[in-house]
């Protein structure tokens, strides 16, 4: 750096500054004219520089001593005194004299001598040379420096060198080699044609024109490469390093490396942060393979090339649903899909599977034998198929519907049931012989109450003279024939919703449901509405009535279809599958034979109603016994509890009055069970009904063994959900695929033959089970002829065989909250697109709309599929499950670069991993342009007057037009300053010199002038005590002037002064007070103090 121990001095003739010692003076004593052409000198930059040719130094006569003249020398002589004067100067463009122990020296060596000729004339007798300019002062060694004679070329510092046009040297050892190359620095070299070097040991190499180094031992050896900061290399053409060790190798053209320990090893790699390495073309490194950072305030990409945030990347997680989501971390979840019981964790698969299960399925579809559509096939002749989760079908004479094997089954145990009753009736026959205890009995061990357990009847009438009673005390359900108390039943009925509830008298509001303008009252009817509205199937598929997959009509009402080769399903309480003829046939058999020994048990009884009335012998030998039953019914509420002799129905307090039947004891409320199925709006349900009920509910619904019910809870898109209504909204978005695989046509497992007809299920592949169960339960199917009944036969029987042999009525699910008297259930709230409606109605009404456009953007989905490839090619993915790399455009060698923008700009810090966008390197490109001009008007201008020591963090100037001066200083605001360490200027047009806790004083300041002149301290005291010393007189004179005395009652006109002091402020005051009339009185005055004077007049009248 050029110390200030240099002045310099404007040369007329070669149009340069040059530098000169401070110590050089002008000759003789002082009083002369001063050279004001010395400016201030390029302090620790590029020293001394060619200026504007228009610059010029004032000159003065060699007639003058202490007189030094540049241009004029050249001509003009010497004047008296003859003698040279100590310290005497000059230069010329050619030759200088330095007469007596002169400093500097221009052109040739200095010539000692004592002539007053022109210093031209002095030319001749200098040694010819080959420096243009060479300035030199004592140094160490006495070392000096070497300029070439090329146009403007300067060299200033022990051992510098200038050798090129316009070259610039300052420092030990510098070297300006190249036309246009400044090199400032012990050591700095600039190599290359318009290079510019400062910094101890900073280099251009050769080759390198247009290129900078800055700092110490910075290295730029690349064209139109730039180096800022220690030790950093900038190799590569157009290679920019940035940063203490940061580097850009020499293949990486065009490379950037910003930050501490940086590298850019690729061409058009960019590397942003301390520690980051760029290794791959055209890429931006925010870290390297053990330091990652994030983009913060990433702005919502718009533009295909545009970088996306993640709150971009968590809607495409949410909207590929399957549980995809982004975690803690920034990582993706993968989704989960499972089709066809596959699980897929990515869509594309997802989507090959759903294709293959779904349109490409056809071998597996289930369809009608013929165009009749009167009869389907379930696999082949030889092989049955087993239809399961098949819905309770209606029953009833004219009923079409196929039956479940828990319907059969409870036929068979009706049948079992009565061959146990006959046995039952039987014993009951020995028991009236030999003697019982009434209707209503107590286990004396496990205090377990009993009504009629030994006899027949199914029902027990609790009605009295007031009307039907409510039960009370009723226990939990928990056996198929266990009444169901209202806490069972409420679950069932606020999981539906659909405004459906449990009234306060125990009835059930049903449900009221929208569907395209019509209002349905269950959800069966609902969904179906629904499905009509939003899926259209091909003529010949086999698909569910409605949405809620609960029936099949296969035909029409007019036409039943016959269901053939129909596997034996399941007979147990729990069984929904299909039964075949055959087993019906079985069942046939044997209600026919429980037939024959019924009527053979009516001819028992009659005999032993005839041996009862024989049995006169006897009669004496029971009366003891029926004297004690009759005492043990007295004690039991003689009377309650009564068994009709003809229907055998049972009654309780039938003929008296009251609403409740309390079943609680000492140990609470007691399980009721035997309870046949109800009939009747007033009977009670058992918990066999109500079960069927819970599971068709499906999603895991149940009642628990101790009778409580355990929610369901469905699986529906990947998702979770507890009510049907959570469930039905995420159907929504699987609507277009189920659409999409309507609308093809001929798929699935049922499929129909285009010759004969006939509709066949799953007839070309294995498998021993059809399930129709869905997410909803299991369904009913419809439309089913009746089937051959024969211990041969496979065919589905429909409701009205079934009807025909007696069986029990299944009530079938249809809309309501609790048992109604019709056997439905109500649905549940639904919440759809974030809304809570209290009705399934409410919520398809909310798809409805959607629906119809579905139907449309649906109809193209395989079209959409199909192109699916060049979408997916599109897609910005990572490029393997690691995540740990992304590539833009492709891997290929000649795959075309892609350019990513609308970026939000990123974080700017030591562990910053953010993107950054062109707009910060554009600032970053200005910041170190300005640090150019800076260089440049510190050359220009010099340091002298300048001088920084902080070892703190840099200053920041972030709002615009703002300036901050000192370590950690920070200007954030618009038009700002901050001045001095760690202060903060973060308001609009203000200048800090410090922040909260650390002001600092502004000393030295002069007295303000203009209005808007900052005032020192010396005003503002001053200005004080103007204030202080006004109000002390003012008061002072005031107090005087209450201190005259007024006019008495008896005088004219009264004169007087009184003196008073306030605070060391003294007043004196005169006043006049006269006496107008007896009534009016007047007074004036006057307060004189050192300050001010006051003056007052006031006048009254009295009465």
């Amino acid at each position: 750096m050029l110390n200030k121990t240099y002045r310099t001095v404007w040369n007329r003739a070669t149009r340069t500054y040059v530098a000169v010692s401070e110590v050089a003076t002008r000759r003789g004593a002082t009083g002369t004219s001063v050279c004001r052409a010395l400016v201030a000198a390029s302090a620790g930059l590029l020293g001394v520089l060619a200026v504007s040719q228009a610059a010029r130094a004032d000159t003065c006569t060699l007639q003058t001593q202490n007189c030094l003249d540049i241009a004029q020398a050249l001509t003009t002589q010497v004047a008296s005194p003859s003698t040279p004067a100590a310290n005497d100067s000059a230069i010329a463009p050619e030759t200088a004299a330095a007469i007596q122990n002169a400093s500097v020296f221009a052109g040739t060596p200095a010539v000692a001598g004592t002539t007053s000729q022109p210093l031209m004339m002095l030319a001749a007798a200098t040694p010819a040379v080959t420096d243009y300019i060479s300035v030199s002062p004592n140094v160490v060694q006495g070392t000096r420096t070497s300029a070439s004679d090329s146009l403007n070329a300067m060299a200033i510092g022990p051992a510098a060198a200038a050798t090129g046009i316009n070259a610039v040297a300052v420092g030990g050892a510098a070297a300006a080699g190249s036309d246009g190359s400044t090199a400032v620095g012990s050591g700095a070299g600039a190599l290359s044609n318009n290079s510019t070097v400062v910094g101890a040991g900073a280099t251009v190499g050769a080759m390198s024109d247009n290129s900078i180094a800055l700092g110490y031992n910075a290295r730029s050896v690349g064209l139109n490469s730039a180096s800022i900061g220690g030790f950093g290399t900038a190799a590569a053409v157009g290679g920019v390093a940035i940063g203490y060790q940061s580097f850009v190798i020499p293949t990486a053209t065009n490379g950037v490396a910003l930050g501490s320990n940086t590298t850019a090893t690729a061409v058009g790699a960019v590397a942003l942060g301390g520690g980051s390495i760029a290794d791959r073309e055209n890429v931006v490194s925010l870290g390297n393979s053990t330091l990652n950072r994030q983009i913060g305030y990433l702005a919502a990409g718009t533009q295909a090339t545009d970088a996306v945030n993640v709150g971009q990347l968590a809607g495409v997680a949410a909207a590929l649903g399957g549980g995809a989501s982004i975690d803690a971390n920034g990582a993706m979840v993968a989704p989960s899909y499972n089709v066809g019981g596959t699980t897929y964790s990515d869509v594309g698969a997802a989507l090959a599977a759903a294709t293959s299960v779904g349109v490409n399925a056809s071998a597996d579809a289930v369809r009608y034998d013929t165009a009749a559509h009167d009869i389907v096939t379930l696999g082949s002749s030889g092989t049955p198929v087993k239809l399961t989760h098949v819905a309770d079908g209606t029953l009833s004479a004219d009923s079409s519907d196929a039956v479940t094997g828990s319907q059969l089954y409870s036929v068979n145990e009706a049948v079992t049931q009565n061959t146990s009753a006959i046995t039952d009736i039987t014993n009951n026959i020995s028991n009236i012989t030999n003697g019982s205890l009434g209707l209503l009995q107590q286990d004396p061990v496990s205090r377990d109450l009993s009504v009629a357990k030994d006899t027949d009847g199914t029902h027990v009438d609790f009605t009295g003279t007031a009307g039907p009673r409510e039960m009370i005390g009723v226990a939990a359900g928990t056996a198929a024939s266990s009444a169901v108390n209202v806490g069972q039943l409420s679950p069932v009925v606020e999981s539906l919703g659909g405004g459906a509830t449990v009234n306060p008298d125990g009835t059930i509001q049903k449900p009221v449901y929208s569907i395209g303008g019509t209002t349905y009252s269950d959800v069966g009817a609902a969904l179906a509405a629904a499905v009509t509205t939003s899926v259209s199937a091909g003529t010949d598929a086999v698909q569910y009535d409605s949405a809620a997959h609960d029936t099949v009509t296969l035909g029409n009402t007019a036409v039943p279809v016959q269901l053939t080769n129909v596997r034996a399903g399941n007979l147990a309480t729990d069984s929904s599958d299909a039964v075949n003829g055959a087993q019906l046939f079985s069942t046939d058999q044997a209600v026919a034979q429980n037939t024959s020994n019924i009527s053979n048990l009516d001819q028992r009884v009659t005999d032993n109603t005839s041996s009862i009335t024989n049995l006169d012998a006897r009669t004496t030998t029971m009366e003891g016994d029926v004297s004690n039953i009759t005492n043990q019914i007295t004690n039991g509420e003689i009377g309650l509890v009564q068994q009709d002799p003809v229907t055998r129905a049972l009654s309780v307090a039938k003929d008296t009055d009251g609403a409740r039947v309390d079943f609680t004891g000492t140990a609470g409320a007691r399980e009721l069970t035997g309870i046949a199925a109800a009939t009747t709006d007033s009977s009670a349900v058992n918990l066999g009904q109500f079960r069927p009920m819970v599971a068709a509910l499906g999603g895991g619904a149940q009642i628990n063994a101790d009778g409580s019910m355990t929610a369901p809870t469905y699986h529906v898109q990947g998702g979770t959900q507890g009510t049907v209504g959570d469930a039905l909204g995420s159907l929504d978005s699987g609507l277009s695929t189920l659409q999409q695989n309507m609308a093809t046509g001929g798929i699935g497992v049922v499929t129909q033959d285009p010759a004969s007809r006939t509709i066949n299920v799953g007839a070309t592949t294995d498998g021993l089970l059809v399930n129709m169960a869905g997410t909803a339960g299991n369904r009913v199917v419809t439309g089913v002829a009746t089937g051959a009944v024969s211990p041969s036969s496979s065919d589905a029987v429909n409701g009205s065989q079934l009807y025909a042999q007696g069986a029990s009525t299944a009530v079938a699910l249809g809309g309501g909250s609790t048992v109604n008297p019709d056997g439905t259930v109500t649905a549940p709230s639904y919440k759809v697109g974030g809304t809570v409606v209290n009705n399934i109605g409410g919520a398809l009404t909310n798809l409805d709309g959607r629906v119809t456009q579905n139907s449309t953007d649906i109809a193209g989905l395989q079209s959409t599929i199909g192109n699916l490839n060049g979408a997916v090619a599109n897609a910005v993915q990572y490029d393997s499950s690691a995540h740990d790399k992304v590539t833009l455009g492709g891997t290929a060698a000649n795959a075309p670069k892609v350019q990513l923008t609308n970026l939000k700009d990123g974080e700017l810090s030591a562990s910053s991993t953010d993107a950054v966008t062109g707009a910060q390197l554009y600032s970053t490109n200005q910041q170190i342009s300005s640090l150019g001009q800076v260089v440049n008007n510190i050359q220009t201008t010099g340091d002298a007057y300048v001088s920084v020591n902080s070892a703190g963090n840099a200053a920041q100037a972030i709002g615009n037009s703002s300036v901050a001066i000192g370590g950690g200083a920070k200007a954030s605001a618009p038009n700002s300053v901050a001045i001095g360490e760690g202060s903060l200027a973060d308001q609009t047009g203000t200048v800090s010199v410090g922040s909260s806790g650390n002001e600092r004083r502004i000393t030295n300041v002069a007295a303000g002038q203009a209005p808007t002149d900052a005032v020192n301290m010396q005003q503002f005291q001053g200005g004080i005590n103007d204030i202080a010393r006004n109000a002390y007189s003012g008061t002072a004179s005031a107090i005087a002037l209450t201190m005259v005395p007024e006019v008495d009652a008896t005088k004219n006109l009264a004169l007087g002064v009184a003196t008073a002091g306030y605070k060391g402020y003294q007043a004196m005051a005169v006043a006049l007070s006269a006496r107008v009339t007896p009534n009016l009185k007047v007074k004036v005055g006057a307060g004189i103090s050192s300050a001010t004077t006051t003056v007052g007049a006031g006048a009254a009248y009295q009465w």
